[in-house]
């Protein structure tokens, strides 16, 4: 399934080491494969814990680096200025619906008030989904 594809990074890599279910059990030497909380299963299996746990650091050491965005703005701050920006775009449809509908009268007048309220929120939403990388990044 792809759902966790786009679960948010928390920068953990949990390591969870499973015995790998082939003959190697059957003949009496387990092996094990290193797993990972991002999803991430270990390509080969391996003689010992130890050989699997260098196998997940060899992958945690690939996924890990620096925050995305500025290490100056922290998330929280990112948050408001993309909940600030969006009321502004609605707030900005809002008032031009209101200024184009001052001249209509009657049900196109509303209309007119509805759809630019419905826009708005529409701006809104594709400024979220546009910045979604920045604010929070994806598991990869």
């Amino acid at each position: 399934m792809m759902l966790g594809r786009s679960a948010p990074d928390d920068g953990r890599h949990l390591p969870a080491l499973v015995i790998a279910e082939d003959a190697s059990v059957i003949a009496g030497a387990a092996r094990y494969k290193a797993t990972c909380s991002c999803g991430y299963t270990g390509t080969q299996s391996h003689a010992t814990h130890e050989e699997a746990l260098a196998e997940h650091f060899a992958h945690a050491a690939t996924r890990l680096g620096p925050p995305a965005g500025p290490v100056w703005l922290p998330l929280g701050a990112r948050l408001v200025i993309l909940v600030s920006g969006m009321l502004l775009l609605w707030a900005g449809c809002f008032t031009v619906g209101q200024l184009l509908a001052q001249d209509l009268t009657g049900t196109f007048a509303a209309a007119v008030r509805a759809g630019s309220a419905l826009a708005g929120l529409a701006a809104a939403g594709g400024l979220m989904v546009g910045v979604r990388r920045y604010i929070a990044p994806i598991r990869r």
